[in-house]
């Protein structure tokens, strides 16, 4: 199975006869990764209708009128940007994809479970907009972190179905095939290599399915020990330049190339339900999925044991940070046990 990892076509809009997804809301359009997807999505004529959705409403029509004349440079007709606050929309707006952006800030150090607690609190104040966002049939894709884990979050807490919640994670098959490049010393554009599992300290770089120019390659154990320690260390260098954001290019330059992958039918990997596949539990975790009749369908993957058995382990792990934090963040809640009332 090839990772999906290439610049993203510039033939997705609706003048290269695209029909899906016709409108897009971006909750969190006034950060910097919001504001980055619809930039992206904007110039690249996706849909008719990008909706973008901030309480900080003056900073999300700021960004709608620069964006609005960068169209007119490029050319592009649409689509149309319009903003909503997150707290005005029920006005029956359904749309076809929601993008939630959103996200508390980082901060330097420790791991991608350290967001866990205040993203999951932005994401139960969110979850209304989310959910009338969406609608019936709307696909929900997070870009926050943990994704996966607030991938499942939302799935327990919204009667959002959960093969409509998808998880972004083609970083980090990426930064997997930028570091075979460096270990093999070539070009990263004849690598294709994807990472599945979870995001972060479980995930699992796919040695078993490495290619370059499209053939096999076997990567000896040293190198393979040379790559994990590359890509487990890229948060850590990350982290310690200090940059307060997360990545703002490459993000939403991923999320374009991922919905023209959704559009097409095409398979991409993404934090996706297992729905109980290939007997791993219920639980979100990346996957190679492609969108069918307007759902995530998982497809068919086959790894090494120890990929399965990393799989594995990434769903049982996700599932139990997921309930850890749902139990804590209700007990913490005025009037619960243990908590007084104000």
């Amino acid at each position: 199975m090839k990772a999906e990892t290439n610049p993203p076509s510039a033939e997705l809009g609706p003048d290269a006869g695209q029909a899906w997804p016709r409108s897009i809301a971006v909750i969190g359009a006034a950060g910097p990764i919001g504001s980055g997807v619809v930039y992206q999505l904007a110039l690249a004529g996706v849909g008719n209708t990008i909706h973008l959705v901030d309480v900080k409403e003056n900073v999300a029509r700021a960004h709608a009128i620069d964006i609005s004349e960068a169209q007119v440079l490029a050319g592009v007709r649409e689509p149309r940007l319009s903003v909503l606050n997150p707290a005005a929309t029920d006005s029956g707006e359904k749309v076809d994809v929601v993008i939630v952006a959103a996200s508390a800030p980082e901060v330097p150090g420790g791991d991608r479970r350290d967001f866990l607690a205040a993203n999951l609190r932005l994401l139960r104040l969110l979850a209304p907009t989310i959910e009338k966002l969406s609608g019936n049939d709307g696909i929900v894709l997070l870009l926050s972190n943990p994704v996966d884990v607030l991938a499942e979050c939302l799935h327990r807490i919204t009667d959002i179905s959960p093969d409509r919640i998808l998880g972004y994670s083609i970083n980090d098959s990426v930064r997997f095939q930028a570091a075979v490049a460096r270990e093999l010393g070539i070009e990263p554009h004849r690598v294709r290599a994807q990472v599945l599992g979870e995001h972060g300290k479980g995930q699992v770089p796919c040695f078993s399915s490495v290619t370059v120019d499209g053939a096999p390659v076997t990567l000896t154990a040293s190198q393979q020990e040379h790559i994990r320690e590359d890509i487990d260390g890229w948060f850590q260098r990350w982290s310690a330049l200090e940059p307060g954001r997360s990545s703002g290019w490459a993000t939403p330059l991923g999320v374009l190339r991922m919905i023209g992958l959704m559009a097409r039918g095409e398979t991409f990997p993404a934090a996706a339900w297992t729905a109980g596949a290939q007997g791993l539990e219920e639980a979100f975790i990346a996957l190679p999925v492609m969108m069918s009749s307007g759902r995530v369908q998982v497809t068919n993957w086959q790894g090494s044991p120890e990929e399965q058995a990393g799989l594995a382990n990434a769903a049982a792990s996700v599932r139990e940070a997921a309930a850890l934090h749902l139990s804590q963040e209700l007990s913490q809640q005025p009037g619960r046990p243990g908590q007084p009332t104000q």
